[in-house]
């Protein structure tokens, strides 16, 4: 039966790459291109060859997409939906007819760079329209099938999985293959922020796989409802009032206006701290006697300058070219480097503001500016406030005891500027970032314990950072305070803190623990019966190292067996996304239509 034009119109829609679904599928297939060029036989001529052409006529059916598409009612409507991908076509235009007016005035540019250069650009526009597509499709989808509480363990369970499947790729390694746990347990611990490793991230994993696993520490250290709600309310997506809701909710905020300036000073802190971290770093290592090359240099400082500000702790273990010059031999992570306190000064303050989160940095900033332009203070919240006063009172009793602990052992030999340098992050680190300029081993056994505390405690909400939470901890303090004072409610600076949220910070305190309690436990009878040298309390430390999403260890990670491994794994994933699902599972009270009597319970 013959096609009426209106029915053969419409499958030519429904075909053209401007539809949303045919979108997805071309999302799909650059993904695949690119994992298959570069993740597989990088120096095979034909397969980069192939990869090459392919990601050129991806690229020409992106653009035929995005400026011609069909069953569009106005030219307002493409815009409002899809100024974003608008706008990676038009600078790909532009870059295209740049680069060709160069090389025709030039005329002395070999066809092949012409090549290789239109390729690269190609490169950029695809993968850039791929992860809007992805994006887009990932948070309507989720937001309009999950629940709030629900969204974050999936979204990361997603990227785990992703990132499982790219690091066992032949390139990621220099041996071209990695065990599925292994793999599992860096993605994991690159998602969640962790830091733990049983694999030498800078030995075992090639320059793909240390990208690979930067991707994954940008992404879990942001979140990734963070990016899905960036592209929700900036970049041409309109949220309707459930996905609206829903987005509130994940990002622990109270109106879709609050939210839009949050996503906006996300994105825009993340890229000046880490951008401006990474710049120090680089002058610092400049400075040092190292053998490294600019190239070197500068994927150092970058690697670090992410890796700190997302409290992720991974570390390319870099060391001087003569590396018994330092305080300790065979020195990991940042241990070759303990000698100079710039070092230790920068990574430490790049957790801080990490860590602290992106609230605080956008109230600070707020409140600085206002300063300067009207010369008065401006009243901060009292979650501000809070976070500050706790983060600033755990970062100098940290330091003070780090100092009065381990003036004679691991700081012994150093200057007092190394000495105060090294105890500063060391007093910063345990709250989820991992690094460390001295042996975590050799730390004397109070400050391991205290330690402990510190990793279970963490950073603060809305930061990079895991743990129970700074306000957790200083909301419950108060709670104590009015109870021994007999207040009818809790009171912080004259404010009064609702009922609801003391429960919510006693049931966090409470999850937190058990969660805890029952990875220790597991943890220990599992590496019971195997020959390790380590203790009972090596394994302690493990589990709330992996449940703090800190990334300290004593040593037995990479010993641990199979069982020991799918514990930890799932301890960081509990540890990363249970504090903020239990935030958005329990964000809004429900109203109850009725009330019990009241009865007493004997307490204590």
């Amino acid at each position: 039966m013959l096609e009426t034009v209106d029915e053969r119109y419409g499958n030519l829609e429904n075909r053209f790459p401007g539809n949303k679904t045919t979108r997805l599928l071309l999302a799909f297939t650059v993904l695949l291109i690119l994992t298959i060029r570069f993740g597989f036989a990088p120096d095979s001529p034909d397969i980069r060859m192939a990869g090459d052409i392919l990601i050129l006529a991806a690229s020409m059916l992106y653009l035929t997409g995005v400026l011609f598409p069909l069953g569009f009612a106005s030219i307002k409507d493409r815009l409002s939906e899809e100024k974003w991908l608008f706008l990676f076509s038009f600078i790909y235009i532009a870059a295209l007819i740049t680069f060709a007016v160069k090389m025709f005035t030039s005329g002395n540019i070999p066809s092949s760079t012409a090549f290789s250069t239109i390729v690269i650009i190609s490169f950029a526009y695809s993968i850039l329209c791929s992860v809007r597509v992805l994006l887009a499709s990932f948070g309507s989808w989720a937001l309009e099938h999950l629940s709030p509480s629900a969204i974050l363990p999936v979204s990361f369970a997603i990227v785990i999985a992703f990132g499982t499947v790219m690091l066992m790729l032949p390139n990621s390694t220099p041996e071209g293959h990695i065990d599925l746990v292994d793999a599992a347990f860096t993605s994991t611990s690159a998602t969640c922020v962790t830091g733990l490793i049983v694999r030498d991230t800078a030995v075992d994993f090639t320059l793909f796989g240390q990208i690979i696993i930067l991707i994954l520490i940008q992404v879990g250290g942001l979140g990734i409802m963070t990016f899905v709600a960036f592209f929700a309310l900036f970049l041409g997506h309109n949220a309707g009032l459930r996905e609206s809701t829903s987005l509130t909710r994940v990002m622990d905020s109270d109106f879709v206006s609050d939210l839009k300036k949050l996503m906006g000073s996300i994105i825009g802190w993340t890229l000046t701290i880490e951008t401006v971290g990474a710049f120090i770093l680089y002058i610092l290592w400049d400075a040092q006697p190292v053998d490294w090359t600019t190239n070197f240099k500068i994927w150092q400082s970058v690697f670090h300058s992410i890796s700190a500000f997302c409290n992720a702790g991974f570390s390319l273990n870099p060391v001087m070219t003569d590396a018994s010059s330092g305080f300790f031999s065979n020195p990991v992570n940042l241990e070759g480097f303990a000698h100079v306190p710039g070092i230790a000064i920068t990574i430490g303050t790049l957790i801080v503001l990490g860590g602290i989160g992106f609230m605080v940095l956008t109230t600070l900033g707020a409140h600085m500016m206002h300063r300067m332009k009207s010369g008065t203070s401006k009243r901060m919240s009292v979650q501000v406030k809070l976070v500050l006063w706790v983060t600033g009172i755990l970062i100098i009793s940290g330091m003070a005891l780090f100092l009065i602990l381990e003036w004679n052992n691991t700081l012994e030999g150093m200057s007092i500027s190394q000495k105060i340098a090294n105890a500063y992050l060391g007093s910063v680190t345990p709250r989820t970032a991992g690094f460390n300029t001295v042996p975590t081993s050799f730390i004397t056994p109070a400050m391991l314990w205290f330690c402990v505390a510190l990793m279970f405690i963490g950073a603060s909400p809305g930061g990079t950072g895991g743990g129970v939470k700074t306000s957790t901890v200083g909301v419950l303090f108060m709670s104590v305070i009015s109870l021994v004072r007999n207040k009818p409610a809790t009171e912080i600076w004259k404010r009064r803190i609702p009922s609801h949220d003391i429960k919510r910070t006693a049931a966090l305190l409470f999850l937190g623990c058990m969660a805890f309690s029952i990875s220790a436990g597991l943890l220990i009878i599992s590496e019971q019966n195997t020959s390790s040298e380590y203790g009972t309390f090596d394994y302690i430390f493990e589990s709330m190292s992996a449940f703090g999403t800190v990334g300290l260890s004593t040593g037995p990670t990479a010993d641990l067996t199979w069982t020991g491994k799918a514990i930890i794994i799932l301890t960081m994933f509990v540890g990363r996304i249970g504090p903020a699902a239990l935030a958005a599972a329990t964000g809004r009270r429900n109203v109850m239509r009725y009330r019990y009597p009241e009865t007493r319970i004997t307490i204590g």
